[in-house]
């Protein structure tokens, strides 16, 4: 990809400017705040007694020139390679190591370019907004192979692939409705204060900060005591990391390069125009998000697509309320909520059943009647059990009811959940019969036992058993062209999996018996069709 003359210049001169320090840091010392769709403009800023975070200075303003050039760009990707910084360390023998593993391996750069699209522009403008190396803007390709719903086994979510603790710290809201570490901007801000931390913590050094993210500051710290290094000396090629930290950094530069030049490496980058695709509109209220996907003339799927923070069928019912649709849906979707007013839309109340409580009483205490409580939680009779959760419709109108469900008829009428948080009492059959799943279902999806002893504030993910059955699982799979990788796989048991011999799955795959294979990649289970 051919870079103007003019773009060169100003990536000297901004790396020029990093490194005699001209260019600041900026990040938010927030930690109990909650950061949502509706803080984006800028971080938050909320202090916090128990960590003490450094402060920088200020970001400097983007100049009229330096918009003008990012405004010239038809093309993100061409946008993206001339804030690339860490330039002088792509020649490492590790980076060119981890190149291998992405050149010609033009159906996974297609994925990640799909999945970008929507969420990649505003990324590159906040990091841009920050004055911060572009490589980072690559992160969430090696973490989550740009996939909002990633769920890795160690609990980490979302893009950015934040455990829960972390998240936290950072202010990332996360209950039963909404996760902010699946939604691509809140999830984004996080991480880029987390980044900009550990980028002072180690000594203004990227690639530890880099590999801090990874593995966590207090195991980059160990490893330099046990090189007998410094923050200030220590060299990361030369620290006894962990395997995967040791790979991760390479990785993330090894994408930087490609990108910057790209057919050299036998990939053609799907191009993603150099502007906003979405536009967030706030609601203003709890809206059911099949009926805003029929107010804005939007599939459902595709809102849900846009909108992964939000883990039910619904916005949350205090924060956040606001919804990303395409740019040519917003107008329509506010006129619509405008004529309809809120007084239309179904609010949900979650409510805990306790000890002594009846359905009567609950009707009562939250103004609804025993009939809504019984058919929108398919309740037969009038048992209710202490722990249990009711979902109560703030609306008696069943026909608006219907209506959504008419929009959504993937929908159950009780609604399941992507994650699902282990209650006292809890067992898998005891939560297969509550969203009308198979238990064994459930435990094959998070790789655990069918008698195993859940604990209470366990996460089981439910989010690949909502909208299909478990049944199609494996016919679909084996009707597909492609396998997407997961993460353990090898060659071999895919091979077993799908019934293929090993040969044939190699050479169809322009692959040998040697070569690495890595979570997101797309391996061909058909045979190639012959002219």
């Amino acid at each position: 990809m051919v870079i103007s003359s003019m773009a060169k210049r100003f990536r000297s001169v901004l790396r020029f400017l990093y490194l005699i320090g001209g260019v600041s840091l900026f990040f938010s010392c927030q930690t109990t705040n909650k950061v949502s769709m509706l803080d984006l403009e800028t971080p938050p800023d909320v202090a916090n007694n128990q960590v003490i975070r450094k402060e920088s200075p200020p970001i400097p303003a983007i100049t009229p020139e330096e918009t003008d050039l990012i405004e010239s760009f038809d093309d993100l990707w061409a946008r993206l390679q001339t804030k690339f910084l860490l330039t002088d360390h792509y020649d490492n023998p590790a980076v060119q190591e981890a190149l291998g593993s992405y050149i010609y391996n033009q159906p996974y750069f297609d994925r990640i370019a799909e999945r970008a699209e929507p969420f990649l522009f505003w990324i590159v403008g906040e990091i841009e907004r920050r004055n911060l190396p572009m490589e980072l803007a690559l992160i969430p390709i090696v973490e989550s192979t740009f996939n909002p719903n990633a769920y890795s086994p160690k609990h980490a979510v979302g893009l950015w692939q934040f455990i829960g603790p972390t998240a936290k710290s950072f202010g990332l809201q996360q209950d039963w409705w909404y996760d902010g570490r699946r939604d691509p901007r809140a999830s984004t801000v996080a991480a880029l204060d987390f980044l900009e931390e550990l980028h002072l913590e180690f000594d203004n050094n990227w690639l530890l900060a880099l590999a801090a993210y990874n593995t966590g500051p207090g195991n980059v710290k160990r490893a330099i005591r046990r090189a007998n290094m410094t923050t200030e000396t220590a060299d990361f090629w030369s620290l006894p990391l962990a395997k995967e930290t040791k790979a991760h950094v390479p990785k993330i530069l090894a994408l930087a390069k490609l990108i910057s030049n790209s057919s050299r490496y036998g990939i053609e980058l799907s191009p993603i125009a150099n502007e906003e695709s979405l536009v967030l509109v706030k609601i203003d209220s709890q809206i059911d998000l099949a009926q805003a996907a029929h107010l804005a003339n939007l599939n459902y799927n595709e809102l849900r697509r846009l909108n992964p923070g939000y883990l039910q069928w619904a916005t949350h019912p205090d924060n956040p309320q606001v919804i990303a649709v395409p740019l040519d849906n917003a107008d329509l979707l506010r006129d619509r909520i405008a004529e309809l007013g809120p007084d239309r839309f179904i609010t949900w109340d979650r409510y805990e059943i306790k000890p002594g409580d009846t359905l009567g009483g609950i009707a009562i205490k939250l103004d609804t009647n025993i009939e809504i409580l019984t058919s929108v939680n398919q309740i037969s009779g009038s048992r209710i059990i202490a722990g249990d959760a009711l979902l109560v419709p703030r609306t008696t109108d069943f026909s608006l009811l219907a209506n959504i469900n008419k929009n959504n008829q993937a929908r159950r009428r009780i609604p399941v959940p992507n994650l699902y948080i282990v209650q006292n009492g809890d067992n898998l059959w005891k939560i297969a019969r509550r969203f009308d799943l198979k238990s064994a279902d459930i435990a094959k999806q998070n790789n655990i036992s069918i008698n195993s002893i859940l604990q209470p504030g366990q996460e089981l993910r439910l989010e690949m058993l909502a909208n299909a059955a478990p049944s199609q699982e494996i016919s679909v799979a084996m009707a597909a062209q492609d396998y997407e990788v997961r993460q353990g796989d090898a060659m071999i048991e895919i091979a077993a999996r799908f019934k293929i011999r090993l040969s044939d799955l190699l050479r169809w795959n322009n692959l040998s018996s040697s070569d690495l294979i890595f979570p997101g990649q797309l391996i061909r289970v058909i045979q190639p069709e012959t002219n």
